[in-house]
């Protein structure tokens, strides 16, 4: 009897098809198999026990979406073989790029391995995936590989039944595959002489030097035009980050998966102030590839930082890097498409992404509401991030950065095109931000206007797959409301088909002007009238607006307080603020009030009889006193015990520890993301649920 079964899911750059040939073979089960784009194909001989032997390995090798399996007519076979791929109509799953193995590692650094420091070593098990793919399916010819023919050996490699590289469509070895400009001798020595590096990587340039070279630090500053944010360290190892990081289990877990993030990690040793600044917390990572490998085995620990201009695009261009005016370790093969390293952190014990790039796109997040037509998301102007809606995924674009830049515009529209070519989507459908002058609600004629907050508050319910009544908290700095007005503060009632909005904190009149989120001092005029030709400006209304913003608030308290003035980068006095709150012992209570005005008179009658910290701390509990009463009184009045937390304040690890812990002690089930940003990273995921609510 012959079957044709089909297994969709991760099956593309996953290693499917020779594990296949291999446990087929090993069950004297013959036959076929190929990639057909979206799906993999297999006709097979064999009996009924050996058949379900075979389905149930696969299973439970691979992240199976969906099995089908059929009878068809009769085929004879000699043995079982991979055959010439076809492409269909189906969605693929496509796998995104990882790490180097341990394997793979272990023969990059043996001597006597004909692989020996060869710098693009991969197999079926790791390698460059998505930033590689032309076009499905997943085979040589189709990927940024196919201009480097395999020699013999590596031929040899890939037609074996048994074996890492049988059908690894990255594999090359020194005689055949890319080549670097220079070596990584000559780029360990620029390294150790204090210079900057510029890395060419999987998805894009590293900017990188050693971090005890203040002058090569402070270089990068200034090419980079970020003069205090902090730097991302990349470490050789775990052992060396656990000597200046503490780490936890679930931290170190992710440090050592196949998507190498970035995790933010309370600092235990610090580098000098250049490298990280004021931060209580280093942005560890461990190498993902080759030629990061064999660098840092030779000089660690490394600033490694996106090749870019501040609020533009990581670079990938191999010319457009010479206009830095640094060394350069480059290599021939080409990058397909601009990919940041992922940022991540534990926070009320749960993981939170900062923002969602490589080792993670593009995998797609099952949600339970059914797109009825290929649904184009198309997020935010900060932060952008794009997403597809079919069937019941959702598939979010890599993270791109602020639209108002050209290039990073530009980028975000040719990755449209990509990923839509790529998986097949066609935007039957887009939806957008309310806001009526962002960039990506402009780009084209939008079916829906999503508001901005309702949107976050929807990615938590989806994500979580939530039914029945929801209470969200949607807490950040801007969003356009359906009143015209800036909102930020936001509370929902969720029914199931409809949000509602039930709470804020109380509106105040600010300057209409992007200086408002950066300057705190200017945030704080508005609220407290301190200052005669701002309060001129108000009375008149001189291009002013109505907000609820509860990242203003932040920005305003850490002013009053003489702890930061002015954001430098997004968040800047949020976090300074939270770190001088984490050195309080006893908060300093405030009486709970959704005025804003009044919480800060509270904080100005006390500063001579409080300490600085402790009114810090004591704000962040009043926060969390708000969102708790709240949360009551939608209890008592509408029978809620679902909470949703969403919006970027929530990178606030205070706050959210707080406000989870009081919230369950009360019997309330909370949520927040933990498959994308609570930032604007996630919107795109929340308009794809309420675009479906519609149909």
């Amino acid at each position: 009897m012959t079957r044709k079964l089909t297994f969709s899911g991760i099956v593309q750059g996953i290693g499917f098809r020779p594990t296949a040939r291999r446990l087929a073979t090993s069950l004297g089960i013959k036959g076929q198999v190929k990639n057909t784009g979206g799906s993999v194909e297999l006709l097979i001989t064999s009996n009924e026990k050996a058949l379900g032997i075979f389905v149930e390995r696969l299973i439970s090798l691979f992240e199976i979406k969906n099995y089908t399996n059929e009878i068809v007519d009769e085929a004879e076979f000699d043995s079982f073989e991979i055959v010439s791929s076809e492409n269909d109509s189906k969605t693929p799953f496509i796998t995104p790029d990882l790490a180097t193995c341990k394997e793979c590692e272990a023969e990059l650094k043996d001597k006597n391995n004909r692989r020996y420091n060869h710098a693009f070593i991969s197999c079926v098990n790791c390698g460059p995936r998505y930033t590689v793919i032309n076009t499905l399916p997943y085979d040589r010819e189709n990927i940024t590989m196919e201009k480097f023919p395999l020699c013999n050996d590596c031929q040899s490699e890939y037609r074996a039944i048994y074996g890492r590289r049988s059908h690894a469509q990255t594999i090359a070895c020194n005689t055949c595959g890319p080549k670097t400009n220079i070596t990584i001798e000559q780029a360990v020595k620029i390294l150790k002489d204090g210079n900057v590096l510029a890395v060419k990587d999987i998805g894009g340039y590293h900017l990188a030097c050693d971090v005890k070279s203040n002058q090569a630090v402070n270089k990068i500053r200034n090419i980079k035009g970020r003069y205090k944010k902090p730097f991302a360290v990349m470490f050789c190892d775990i052992e060396e980050i656990e000597e200046y990081c503490t780490v936890n289990d679930k931290e170190r877990e992710l440090l050592q998966s196949s998507a190498r993030p970035i995790v933010l990690l309370e600092k235990k040793k610090d580098f000098d102030k250049e490298v990280c600044g004021d931060s209580d917390y280093i942005g560890a990572f461990l190498p993902c590839n080759p030629i990061q490998i064999m660098l840092l085995e030779k000089c660690s620990p490394l600033v490694m930082t996106s090749a870019n201009i501040t609020s533009q695009p990581i670079i990938t261009d191999d010319e457009e890097i010479k206009k830095l005016g640094v060394d350069i370790l480059s290599h021939d093969r080409e990058i397909l498409t601009p990919l940041d390293d992922s940022v991540l952190q534990l926070n009320g014990g749960k993981i939170q992404f900062i923002r969602r790039a490589r080792g993670y796109v593009p995998l797609a997040i099952p949600i339970a509401k059914k797109a009825k037509c290929d649904t184009l998301c198309m997020g935010g102007d900060l932060k952008s991030v794009f997403a597809f809606h079919r069937d019941g995924y959702v598939f979010l674009s890599q993270y791109f950065g602020d639209l108002e830049d050209a290039d990073v515009f530009e980028a975000y529209k040719n990755n449209i095109k990509r990923f839509s070519d790529l998986h097949g989507f066609k935007a039957e459908k887009i939806v957008g931000d309310l806001h009526p002058n962002y960039y990506s609600s402009n780009l084209f004629k939008l079916n829906h206007k999503i508001q901005h907050h309702k949107a976050h508050i929807a990615s938590v319910i989806a994500e979580h797959r939530l039914s029945s009544t929801v209470l969200g908290f949607a807490y950040d700095g801007t969003g356009y409301g359906d009143d015209a007005a800036i909102w930020g503060s936001e509370t929902f009632l969720f029914d199931g088909k409809e949000f509602t909005r039930v709470n804020h904190l109380d509106y105040t009149k600010f300057l209409a002007s992007d200086e408002i989120s950066k300057n705190a001092d200017l945030a704080l005029a508005c609220y407290t009238r301190s200052n005669e030709l701002i309060n001129k400006a108000i009375d008149t209304d001189v291009n002013t607006v109505m907000s609820s913003s509860m990242g203003r608030l932040f920005d305003a308290v850490s002013a009053l307080l003489d702890i930061c003035h002015y954001n430098t980068y997004e968040g800047e006095c949020a976090c300074k603020l939270e770190s001088i709150a984490k050195k309080s012992k006893k908060p300093y209570i405030l009486d709970i009030t959704n005025n804003p005005v009044d919480i800060l008179n509270q904080i100005k009658e006390a500063l001579n009889k409080a300490a600085k910290e402790d009114l810090a701390l004591g704000f962040h509990y009043l926060i969390c006193d708000i969102i708790c009463n709240t949360a009551a009184k939608a209890n008592k009045k509408y029978g809620v015990n679902q909470i949703a937390l969403s919006g970027g304040v929530f990178n606030n690890r205070i706050l959210t520890s707080l406000t989870i812990d009081k919230l369950e002690k009360n019997g309330f089930k909370v949520y927040m993301n933990e498959l994308v940003p609570c930032g604007d990273g996630g919107i795109a995921l929340g308009q794809a649920f309420i675009a479906s609510l519609e149909e």
